[in-house]
């Protein structure tokens, strides 16, 4: 049953390929064409290719088509020339006339040609020369106009220059001058001089190559003019276009109305049909071709169905398939091995086809071994010294093959196993010997010479046993032998001690393992069921994991080869790939680069000591040397071809401006290409918004920011070209203001209204405290010099009355007790006047007024101690003044009045942020309860809270009392 499994990866039918095709590529009206009907090709200096047709011209950047119009009322005349001068502009004519766009233009405006009215453009060549850039336009009836710097000349039939006034086609000649197609002759004009050549009368098109020109007639036929002319006929279609080769030289591309395309070999003097082509809707010798153009390895094919493109490159491997006259009897090949004894011999192994040995001169092929014979699948070939060759096949058996004598010798490795055996490799540590890979038997190791089974290291025991049933391939370097395994990943066997161990890499390589090859001195690559490639240094240990994040194919890696350089190749089921370890680009080949087949078989492997790879797959075999394989390394150029606001069409910033828009022009979409259109369609891009990310995201032709946040930003882009190689970065600053209201003048503004709001508040805070103060100053005047001197006044009389000889003695005392009332009234209102007036607001006056009145309640009855200097300037409100101030007042007279001491003690202390002070009395003492429920205490206690103090009552040594009071003014 686990055949069958192996098989089914493998049995995956293809049609054979007879020859490399051209891969065409179909634009039409749904890709944006503005027509079907195509009549002039032109590629500019960019890489831009523009399709002329019915009043437009179309610009095709490898992602999207651009149609520009030639403006109102030549919506039904068709484009039929199209041409680039030096500068960039980009002609258009037609039968309405003559159009141009500038560079960084966005349309095609009309030129005026002096005299003429109502020209019709077939025809135009742009030319240059003594520093004098020309455009030659070939008319319908007109002749042929020259225009240089906006002067225009005209070339007639009339005057001399031409064979008709009717011209169909102008060519640039290597000469400098130009040929001209008319339908009554072809005329060179070369160096100033013109010469008619009226043998080819109905001309319709020209083309230089092979050393003549070329001219394409209505009658079909290709005729080589000047001396040993050449005349091709062509089938009865008329000659539509002449396209010189660039990448095949001296081949011309000859399209006909209504026969397709054919190849003319300027040299050869022949004509040949076109290469098998793929893409195309029907056969192309039906095809009506009107415009034919090559440029950068790309044929351009304008038809009355759209444009046809494809890559038109020399394959860059030669293959051996299937078919008639082709070497192999079936497509599908499973092994390959270049022979070490003849370099001329490859042999392929197939499915259902036996072994075939290939002679690469002659093509010939001998083949053995048919259905039902156990060989007529072979998955592994090795051919020894003795000219015998080895071979793997179903089963757990080994095949020993003689060639001169047909026959095959079975070697059992396992007799109750099955599966298949997968590789055969030669061992340097056991010279003679075959590493055997099976996917049921596990490693075995035979000796070639004897024919015998050395070691199975999945049955022994030891050291040197590798568990593993499912071995893919092993490789030997520098005595130690790495072997992959399907299921247990990768193995380590140290052929001189004979220790195996399994590998315990240092990054997420997986247990299903397919391929292995070792650089010369260098790592060890690993190839992955899991669709990846790995680095493993074999020396540290440390690995690196590519995947098709990174390029590679999304495909199992079933192939691994290291060529001299170090460049590393791999067959996958998508093709042959590339890698370049140091640039770190995948670059992918298929069938269009000459590859026998796409889908490459996972056995179907083998490289020789001389380098050379052999790949086998669903379409037959490919053997070819590395060195020889030309890989472009050139980078595409990208171009920003379009900036999208809100969904509308911004004009580009120019390059060194950024792109500025406004905060709610926030929804940003750039279109942009990389113009290698041989790989149409394939290439892959990168993005990054610097301000926004620093991480590179894959992207397609057109990235959307749909809400960008207001800031200063880099949009940047890169690309593949048709090999993986990544071009240089394409940048665009990009700047969205923020509103108004986020701004810093904004803010500037609101700053200063709000300082000019403070300003007035505070100057407005100041004026009121001034005219508090005015108030306060003036109630204190006016208690003082009021209030109060009334009532002393008071005091004084009654004491005058007092003193009065006939004044009873009750009523003495009662005016004397009313005298004493009115005095302390008065000392209350100086305390009053003192606590109101702002000139006090200070802690200096209120210590200075603390001491004067410890003093005078004193009277002799204790001492005071306060600050010998006034302390720092401190402002205190009114409210903290009458708390501090009555604080201690209170204290004191509880000491004087209730405490019946004989000493009173006081001590004031003050600093800038500190306030304190101490009564001690040696009085009667106090209840703590008492105290507890006293509301002369809570009071106080309520003001020193207010403070932001403390105050507290201890009981004294020997009696009385000690109240301390301290505050923290911060």
């Amino acid at each position: 049953m686990r055949l069958v499994v192996w098989l089914a990866l493998l049995l995956l039918p293809l049609c054979a390929k007879a020859q490399p095709s051209l891969q065409f590529r179909h634009l039409g009206l749904s890709d944006g064409l503005s027509s079907s009907v195509v009549t002039a090709v032109e590629v500019d200096a960019r890489g831009f290719t523009w399709f002329g047709s019915m009043g437009a011209a179309d610009r095709y950047d490898g992602a999207r088509l651009r149609p520009f119009a030639l403006g109102p009322g030549v919506d039904d005349a068709y484009t039929f020339a199209l041409a680039e001068s030096a500068d960039g502009t980009m002609w258009a004519g037609g039968a309405d006339g003559l159009w141009r766009r500038r560079p960084q233009g966005q349309d095609f405006r009309r030129v005026r040609l002096g005299s003429l009215a109502d020209v019709s453009v077939r025809a135009m060549e742009g030319t240059s020369g003594a520093g004098e850039e020309t455009l030659w336009v070939g008319t319908m009836g007109d002749g042929l106009l020259r225009i240089v710097g906006g002067r225009v000349r005209r070339y007639t039939a009339r005057g001399g220059h031409l064979a008709s006034d009717t011209v169909r086609a102008v060519v640039r000649l290597s000469t400098g001058g130009v040929a001209v197609a008319t339908v009554g002759g072809v005329t060179r004009i070369e160096r100033g001089r013109v010469r008619v050549d009226r043998s080819v009368a109905d001309a319709t098109t020209l083309a230089e190559a092979g050393g003549r020109v070329w001219a394409g007639r209505q009658s079909g036929e290709v005729v080589g003019l000047g001396p040993g002319g050449v005349r091709l006929g062509g089938g009865g279609a008329p000659v539509s276009a002449l396209a010189p080769s660039g990448v095949r030289p001296d081949e011309v591309w000859v399209g006909y109305r209504g026969g397709g395309v054919r190849v003319l070999d300027a040299r050869a003097g022949t004509l040949a049909p076109m290469p098998l082509a793929e893409g195309l809707p029907e056969p192309f010798d039906r095809v009506e071709v009107l415009s034919l153009v090559e440029r950068n390895g790309v044929l351009w094919v304008g038809t009355t169905r759209g444009v046809y493109h494809a890559a038109v490159g020399r394959p860059r491997f030669t293959a051996f398939r299937s078919g008639p006259g082709e070497p192999l009897a079936v497509p599908d090949v499973v092994s390959v091995h270049v022979s070490r004894r003849d370099s001329s011999t490859v042999w392929a192994g197939t499915i259902q086809g036996g072994l075939h040995r290939i002679d690469r001169q002659t093509g010939q092929a001998e083949r053995w071994f048919d259905a039902p014979h156990p060989l007529a699948v072979v998955f592994a070939i090795q051919e020894v010294a003795d000219g015998s060759v080895w071979l793997g096949g179903r089963g757990a058996t080994l095949w020993r093959f003689r060639p001169e004598t047909g026959q095959a010798e079975p070697l059992p490795l396992a007799s109750d196993r099955g599966g298949l055996v997968a590789d055969l490799t030669p061992s340097r540590h056991y010279p003679g010997q075959l590493w055997v890979s099976t996917s049921e038997a596990g490693l075995v190791r035979v000796d070639a010479l004897s024919g015998r089974v050395v070691r199975r290291y999945d049955s022994v025991e030891g050291a040197d046993r590798i568990p593993a049933d499912n071995v893919w391939q092993v490789v030997e370097a520098e005595g130690v032998l790495w072997v992959a395994t399907a299921r247990l990943g990768l193995w380590r066997l140290d052929l001189g001690t004979g220790r195996a161990e399994r590998v315990a890499p240092d990054c997420a390589m997986g247990d299903v393992l397919l391929s292995l090859a070792v650089a010369p001195g260098g790592p060890l690559w690993v190839g992955g069921r899991d669709n990846q490639l790995v680095r493993y240094d074999r020396e540290t240990g440390a690995c690196r994991v590519y995947t098709p994040d990174d390029g590679l194919l999304p495909e199992a890696v079933g192939g691994l080869f290291a060529d001299a350089s170090g460049t590393v190749w791999m067959s996958t089921n998508l093709g042959l790939v590339r890698f370049d370890p140091e640039a770190e680009v995948f670059t992918p080949f298929t069938h269009a680069d000459g590859l026998a087949s796409t889908e490459l078989y996972w056995y179907a492997r083998d490289q020789s000591p001389s380098g050379e790879i052999a790949v086998g797959g669903a379409g037959g075999l490919t053997v070819f040397d590395p060195a020889r394989i030309g890989v472009d390394d050139t980078p595409s150029p990208v171009v920003l071809t379009s900036v999208v606001v809100d969904g509308l069409e911004r004009p580009m910033p120019a390059a060194d401006l950024a792109l500025d828009l406004r905060h709610r022009e926030n929804d940003v979409a750039f279109r942009y290409a990389a113009l290698d259109l041989r790989q149409s369609g394939q290439t892959r891009y990168r993005v990054r918004l610097l301000g926004a990310s620093e991480a590179w995201a894959a992207a397609g032709p057109e990235t959307r920011y749909p809400a960008l946040a207001p800031g200063r930003y880099t949009f940047e882009v890169t690309a593949t070209n048709r090999d993986g190689y990544w071009s240089p970065t394409l940048r665009v600053p990009v700047r969205v203001r923020p509103p108004f209201w986020q701004t810093i003048p904004f803010w500037l503004l609101i700053a200063s209204l709000l300082g000019s709001l403070g300003y007035a508040g505070h100057r407005y805070r100041i004026a009121q405290i001034h005219r508090i103060e005015q108030t306060r100053r003036r109630i204190a005047d006016d208690l003082h010099d009021g209030i109060g001197s009334k009532i002393s006044s008071v005091a004084l009389r009654l004491d005058m009355v007092g003193r009065t000889a006939a004044m009873p003695e009750p009523a003495r005392e009662t005016l004397a007790t009313l005298s004493a009332t009115a005095r302390s009234v008065v000392g209350d209102l100086r305390d009053t006047v003192w606590l109101v007036d702002a000139d006090h607001d200070d802690l200096a006056s209120v210590v200075s007024r603390m001491e004067q009145f410890a003093v005078a309640t004193l009277a002799g009855r204790g001492h005071v101690t306060a600050p010998a200097e006034p302390p720092p300037p401190r402002l205190l409100t009114m409210e903290a003044r009458r708390d501090l101030y009555m604080l201690f007042t209170e204290a004191l007279h509880n000491a004087v009045r209730h405490a019946r001491a004989s000493c009173v003690a006081v001590r004031i202390e003050a600093s800038a942020d500190r306030v304190a002070f101490d009564v001690e009395d040696d009085g009667v003492g106090f209840d703590p309860a008492e105290v507890a429920r006293g509301r002369g205490l809570t009071t106080m206690t309520r003001r020193a809270e207010a403070l932001g103090g403390a105050i507290t009552w201890t009981p004294r040594d020997g009696g009385g009392t000690i109240v301390r009071f301290e505050a923290d003014l911060g």
